[in-house]
């Protein structure tokens, strides 16, 4: 479960939200100031991986990438980006909880002012790396 990466989050404590199939969580262009933790149900971003690279559980299209209950969408991009760049959509009913960004960096800073600032540069770093990989 990718939410485990974020265990100082008491995921308990926020609103949960049903997303109907086909629907969108996220929609390219919505500003990153929430991270959404898909609790149940299937996601799929859409043209969302470099060109080239294949995610392991790819049902859609060769740049989709499918999210499963337990995922955190989009993370990369909402650590280092002031957009979404992809669309997220739902393949079946979810149950999402959003968390708004500043929340989770006050979480973040409680324990280590230096996790915040180097979980955003190396997530820019793979960001960056991405794009000029999808550029060649």
């Amino acid at each position: 479960m990718q939410a485990d990466l974020l265990p100082f989050i008491d995921w308990s404590h926020h609103p949960r939200q049903i997303i109907a199939p086909e629907d969108r969580i996220i929609t390219a262009g919505d500003p990153t100031d929430m991270l959404f933790l898909l609790e149940e149900g299937e996601a799929l971003a859409l043209n969302a991986a470099p060109r080239g690279q294949h995610h392991p559980a790819d049902p859609g299209g060769a740049g989709d990438i499918a999210y499963a209950g337990g995922a955190l969408l989009s993370l990369l991009e909402m650590l280092s980006l002031d957009a979404y760049r992809a669309d997220v959509l739902a393949r079946e009913e979810c149950r999402v909880i959003g968390i708004n960004r500043q929340d989770i960096k006050a979480m973040w800073d409680h324990d280590n002012r230096l996790a915040w600032p180097l979980s955003c540069s190396i997530a820019a770093t793979i960001t960056q790396r991405r794009q000029t990989r999808f550029l060649m």
